[in-house]
């Protein structure tokens, strides 16, 4: 979706970039005072056309935000600033129509005229407005650049039935996620706030058809009292509760993650006050290790003890959705 954003140039390397490629236009004709009108018109529209293609496709290779899933405006308005990106695309935007309209005032007189000298002179004339105009949303095609580089690294949320793994460090999720995805090794890491999600499918052949469903690994976003978390955190953690169908909560009760059981289980009722319309299934990891005996799914992603169950157990809920 965000992939085939353009890279945005700033207002220099755009005008740089447009004045080399009219340098090439080179057209002959046996009246010399002809030709050099023919090379100043050809230049002259092949400037606005560079000009008002690249700011064009700035603007309309954006995903309309309003339109994108609630997670996706989530995580723009953290990482990008929504406001900060409607206003800048919207400057651009009048750039491009502001350009367009100086050339189609401006550009007759190129037609009419038969003296070198003056279509010279309003060639760059034209020039000169026309990087006036451009100069002018220079913050804003800066801002664009680096929207368009956060935006890239975003990762590609299928509508699809969704878990969400959550809990403590260490415990075990993305290793879990490795495990119920082996059939389809689809795990791809991405940039999020400070920290990382990880982004996993797996599928089940019903009949004829391959169901898909999809894992979502939450590091570092749920690891403190919600009272704890920075604004950033708490709409991060909102944005995934747009996605998540049903949420597997890890325990470690082995101590060897760093966290005790009571931190832990306090941890899973805040992210219940969160997530309240959303099922839980609660799993107990390392039982290689420790087993407490509770009626908790026990599994191993070391030694893959309880994966197959804990599987079957995650498409049932998603399959009676």
């Amino acid at each position: 979706m965000f992939r085939n954003i353009p890279p945005v140039l700033n207002a220099k390397q755009l005008l740089d970039q447009s004045i080399r490629r009219t340098k090439k236009i080179v057209i002959h004709d046996r009246d010399k005072r002809y030709e050099i009108k023919k090379i100043i018109i050809a230049r002259a529209e092949t400037f606005i056309t560079e000009v008002t293609s690249s700011l064009e496709s700035y603007v309309k290779n954006f995903p309309s935000i309003d339109k994108l899933p609630l997670f996706y405006q989530e995580i723009i308005d953290i990482k990008v600033d929504t406001d900060k990106l409607k206003k800048s695309l919207g400057a651009i935007d009048w750039a491009r129509k502001t350009v367009a309209m100086v050339y189609s005032t401006q550009g007759g007189s190129l037609i009419k005229s038969g003296n070198v000298d003056f279509l010279k002179q309003k060639q760059k004339e034209i020039y000169g407005r026309v990087s006036s105009i451009v100069k002018q949303v220079d913050k804003n095609l800066v801002f664009l650049a680096g929207a368009q580089k956060i935006l890239r690294t975003f990762p590609d949320i299928e509508d699809v039935p969704t878990v969400v793994i959550a809990g403590y460090p260490n415990v075990g999720k993305s290793s879990l996620i490795r495990k119920l995805s082996s059939a389809k090794p689809e795990i791809a890491q991405y940039p999020f706030t400070t920290k990382q999600i990880y982004v996993g499918h797996m599928e089940k052949k019903v009949r004829y058809e391959k169901k898909k469903y999809q894992i979502i690994d939450t590091p570092g976003l749920l690891d403190r009292p919600l009272d704890e978390r920075n604004k950033i955190e708490q709409q991060a953690i909102a944005a995934l509760r747009h996605l998540a169908d049903l949420i597997v909560f890890i325990y470690d009760p082995s101590g060897t993650s760093g966290y005790q059981m009571d931190e832990q289980t306090l941890m899973l009722q805040n992210i219940k006050k969160v997530f309240n319309d959303v099922p839980f299934l609660i799993v107990e990891n390392k039982v290689d290790v420790k087993n407490t005996g509770s009626t908790n799914l026990k599994i191993s992603c070391t030694t893959g003890e309880g994966i197959e169950t804990l599987r079957q157990e995650i498409l049932s809920i998603l399959e009676q959705m």
